[in-house]
């Protein structure tokens, strides 16, 4: 199947062959140099050499959607909000409205809006508008346009890149289409004596948006909300207006309330008045409440005013209780937590064990009646999952709990890359705020999040589980194929890992030709999986050859190779020249196309290889074992035949590189502490130029120019300090580096002291390859302080 690739043609750079196994390095082990011993030992020395296959060959590929190169996966990081948009969104249809979600995350997160029941939001023409970054914009609309699905919905915030996926919390919208209301004001009835309330009465299509403000005794006595009242008045943080002890003169004010719509901004007051309706009362009567329940909700801190008011004659006194496990316990005020005033029960800042049963008990010398008030109290929810990152191996556990505060908390559950969480035998919930993942695998990384809801809101924590790296594995290769000429093909190599690993292509050890028909395409997939194809259009014979995708990360690498095989005379394509290390092993692939093939020869110098116990071919790859420069460097050529003798033939040249080689050296038994002592490091053979540094203790000595000038950084090498000053330069403490080019340095201490007991290492390194020698210092009559 030919998969179609959206790209242009990939850039490449021409990259010398050399296998990567036979010029793989020795890793490198460096002898740790503590402190010594007070004892004369003879001073050690330990010598490395690495051979650099900085020349290996490899493709550059296109990259259509890839999240970040491997070597920076630890970077990477899953999607979380920077902005998460709030659990209600309210506007007016004159104004319009948006919601922000604001996300971060590497590689970037893609942000996408989706309904209530998970399905992708789009855009409407005039109506709802999806923008790039994250925004959900509701331009203004006349009131005839007002949809239910679009204005009075549910919404929610999603983010995806190659890690995971997160999820915001449900979005209440609610669009209020602007229109005109006219509060009205109730005239209440009571008896001399008794205290009433009165209330502004607000319609029900805007009593969630306007609030009153305050009372207006006409003409111009304006009554604000308070915690007491002043003794006549109390206007209750929820809206009514108390009037106590009332007589006669009350019944001849009028009263107006004030509203603020908190959408709109606007102002209302009253059209129409209130009055006190008073009552006489001949006889004596028994208290009369009018609400035997009552509800009340407030937020934590809140000051709480729950109002009592009864009829009665003779006025009644008013008692508090608190029902607690089925008992009533009077409510005690010593502590001033409570207080009673005018009747009325004052909370002050309202704790959670507050909520609970009030109940009111109005009595006189007739009778009693009581009033039961049922508060609740709510603190906004929060929640945090630990811990936020946490990495693991394979087949170890993983633990995540969630810490919610705020209450109440009615539900509590847990999401998996924004899908609800599947648990089985090894993902279980020990309990509703933790859950464990043992026997970790792959399709364990993630985000996931837990979520705790109530009526009034919800919130949700985000938590990020990676794995430890894991070399690249290939979950799919293509296979061998043998075709005629014409069609299109594509290859296909998918691979796993951690970090994501890259996917570069070969064709017979070379990078791929470079030519309008053949087009890489590489993407990863929500689940961190890499996917590269190579498609090739019209195939020719040319376009035959070992094909290798190779998968690579810092973890280490992966590889495949099958043949493709298309009809026709045999065609060598051209080779770039080849690089080897002296000492190492080099292979050249001869890059062959056409099929069948009969024969592939090697030649140096019009000479069939092999001609000695060094080198040898096979399937068409010439091997030479510990390459040297004077036999081995020159031009080879490769001649592939096929069995009606048509041939096809390519040179290539060969350059063989020399490592540098160190002469050893060491420190002298038995250096005193105030003595002089030196080191020289020089290269005995390896091509120029070189570069030489110095360390102490593994780390580059930090050196600054011998006329006294500012330091240079520890990470710069001694010689590159030595040639922006000279050919000396000298650290703070003590040491002196003399550089002399091309070959060689000095490091001179001019008197020693138990601060330089330590290892030193001397590296050169070329194109080639880098070597080092080490040898340790132990300053003699010096011991460190034992602890």
């Amino acid at each position: 199947m030919f998969i179609p690739i959206r790209s242009r043609k990939p850039n490449r750079n021409t990259m010398t062959t050399a296998p990567p196994a036979g010029m793989d390095a020795e890793p490198r082990k460096r002898q740790f140099a503590g402190h010594r011993p007070c004892t004369n030992r003879s001073a050690h020395h330990v010598d490395r050499g690495f051979a650099l296959s900085s020349l290996a060959p490899f493709a550059l590929v296109l990259v259509l959607a890839l999240a970040g190169t491997s070597d920076a996966s630890y970077e990477t990081q899953g999607p979380s909000f920077v902005t998460e948009p709030p659990s209600r969104v309210e506007f007016t249809n004159a104004n319009g409205g948006r919601v922000d979600c604001t996300v971060r995350g590497n590689p970037l997160p893609t942000v996408d809006w989706l309904a209530a029941d998970g399905g992708s939001i789009t855009n409407i023409l005039g109506i709802r508008h999806v923008l790039g970054n994250g925004t959900i914009h509701f331009p203004a609309f006349e009131a005839e346009a007002f949809r239910q699905d679009v204005h009075w919905a549910i919404y929610k915030c999603s983010a995806v890149n190659s890690v995971g996926a997160v999820v915001s919390r449900d979005v209440t919208v609610r669009a209020v289409v602007n229109q005109r209301y006219d509060p009205e004001v109730q005239n209440p009835s009571g008896f001399p004596g008794n205290n009433v309330l009165m209330r502004c009465i607000v319609p029900s299509f805007v009593r969630d948006h306007v609030t009153v403000t305050s009372w207006l005794q006409e003409p111009v006595f304006n009554i604000y909300p308070s915690t007491m009242g002043d003794g006549k008045y109390h206007m209750l943080p929820t809206g009514e207006l108390m009037i106590i002890n009332i007589t006669r003169s009350d019944a001849q004010m009028t009263y107006r309330c004030r509203t603020h719509h908190r959408l709109t901004q606007d102002t209302v007051v009253s059209s129409n008045v209130g009055r006190l309706q008073l009552t006489e009362i001949r006889g004596s009567m028994p208290p009369i409440i009018n609400e035997k329940l009552v509800y009340m909700s407030a937020r934590l801190k809140d000051t709480v005013v729950i109002p009592c008011v009864a009829y009665a004659n003779p006025t009644p006194t008013n008692r508090w209780y608190y029902n607690r496990n089925q008992r009533e316990e009077p409510i005690e005020e010593s502590s001033g937590h409570y207080v009673v005033r005018d009747g009325s029960l004052i909370i002050q800042s309202v704790a959670e064990n507050d909520a609970g049963s009030y109940m009111c008990t109005a009595s006189n010398s007739e009778g009693s009646e009581t009033l039961e008030i049922r508060l609740t109290v709510s603190a906004p929810l929060s929640v945090h999952v630990q811990p936020t990152i946490q990495t693991v191996d394979l087949g170890k556990s993983a633990y995540l709990t969630c810490t919610a505060s705020g209450f109440p908390q009615a539900a509590l559950y847990w999401l998996k890359d924004g899908q609800p969480l599947r648990t089985g035998a090894r993902v279980r919930t020990v309990s509703s705020e933790r859950i464990s993942v043992t026997s970790v695998a792959r399709e364990d990384r993630g985000m996931y999040q837990c979520f705790v809801r109530n009526e009034y809101e919800m919130a949700q924590g985000i938590a990020e589980l990676r794995l430890g790296e894991i070399a690249p594995q290939l979950v799919y290769r293509f296979i061998e194929q043998t075709m005629q000429p014409g069609p299109s093909v594509s290859l296909k190599c998918s691979a796993a890992g951690n970090p994501t690993p890259q996917i570069s292509w070969l064709l017979d050890g070379f990078p791929l030709p470079q030519n309008d028909r053949l087009l890489i395409g590489q993407y990863v997939t929500v689940y961190g999986d890499v996917i590269s194809h190579v498609n090739i259009t019209t195939v020719k014979p040319e376009d035959g050859g070992e094909y290798e995708c190779i998968a690579s990360s810092r973890a280490g690498e992966a590889r495949h190779s099958a043949r493709l095989n298309i009809y026709g005379l045999p065609y060598v394509r051209p080779m770039s020249p080849v690089s080897a290390v002296a000492g190492k092993q080099l292979y050249i692939k001869c890059p062959v196309a056409g099929y069948p093939i009969e024969s592939i020869v090697w030649e140096k110098g019009d000479v069939k290889l092999p001609t000695n116990m060094r080198q040898r071919v096979a399937n068409g790859t010439l091997f030479i074992d510990t390459v040297q420069r004077s036999a081995d460097e020159g031009t080879y050529t490769c001649t592939a035949r096929n069995k009606h003798n048509f041939t096809s033939h390519r040179s290539v040249e060969v350059r063989v590189l020399v490592p540098p080689r160190i002469s050893p050296f060491f420190f002298g038994d038995g250096v005193m502490e105030g003595q002089r002592t030196q080191l020289m490091c020089t290269t005995s053979q390896g091509d120029q130029p070189f570069n030489i540094t110095w360390l102490m203790d593994e780390k580059p000595i930090q050196v600054r120019p011998s006329d006294g000038g500012t330091s240079v950084s520890s990470v710069q090498t001694v010689a590159a300090a030595a040639a922006a000053a000279a050919a000396t330069v000298e650290t703070s403490n003590g040491i002196q580096i003399s550089d002399y080019p091309p070959f060689s340095s000095i490091l001179t201490i001019n008197s020693v002291s138990a601060s330089h007991s330590g290892n030193y290492t001397c590296q050169i390194s070329n194109v080639a390859g880098l070597a080092e020698h080490s040898t340790s210092l132990s300053v003699a009559g010096w011991c460190p302080e034992k602890n």
